[in-house]
């Protein structure tokens, strides 16, 4: 392959992943409105759904926002059925974040359609190729926590230095 091929399609990969993110983001804007949450809440019912119940401040970390966010998100969840919080019996002071079977019942007409279209488009793709893919979106997802944790704490140095005092 010549470097300008590579060149273009490199471009051409860029170009599809921030389209992939800007339909990415519409689509769960409208999931959210249909579930009348907010991007926030929504963020952690897809965190708690692929990690599992977790504590809250493991949930703020993972969401990346403060324990008080996390708090609010847990409040409206829990109001609107989605979450419950679950004393640990080992420790009565730990809980953990876990989510109800309203969610599942809450998100199938959402999700089904999507998950069924996208798996027969999947079939295009050998066990090799899927392999690709996978390894290209654990990589990218990397360099993507990478770089939002270097803003997170540019944003915390040019809050402090705006911090009278």
């Amino acid at each position: 392959m010549s470097r300008k091929n590579r060149d273009a399609l490199l471009c051409e990969l860029g170009d599809e992943v921030q389209g992939w993110q800007t339909d990415q983001e519409i689509f769960d804007a409208e999931v959210a409105e249909l579930l009348g949450l907010n991007r926030t809440d929504l963020r952690c019912l897809d965190i708690l759904s692929r990690s599992g119940p977790m504590t809250p401040s493991q949930l703020a970390q993972a969401a990346r926002v403060t324990g008080g966010a996390v708090t609010g998100v847990l409040d409206r969840l829990e109001g609107a059925g989605l979450v419950k919080r679950v004393r640990d019996e080992a420790d009565r002071r730990r809980i953990t974040i876990a989510l109800t079977p309203k969610v599942g019942r809450s998100t199938e007409a959402i999700y089904g359609p999507l998950i069924e279209e996208g798996n027969k488009a999947l079939e295009a793709f050998s066990a090799a190729e899927l392999e690709v893919i996978v390894k290209f979106l654990r990589l990218n997802r990397a360099v993507l926590v990478k770089h939002a944790d270097r803003l997170i704490e540019l944003r915390k140095k040019r809050s402090a230095r705006s911090t009278p005092g």
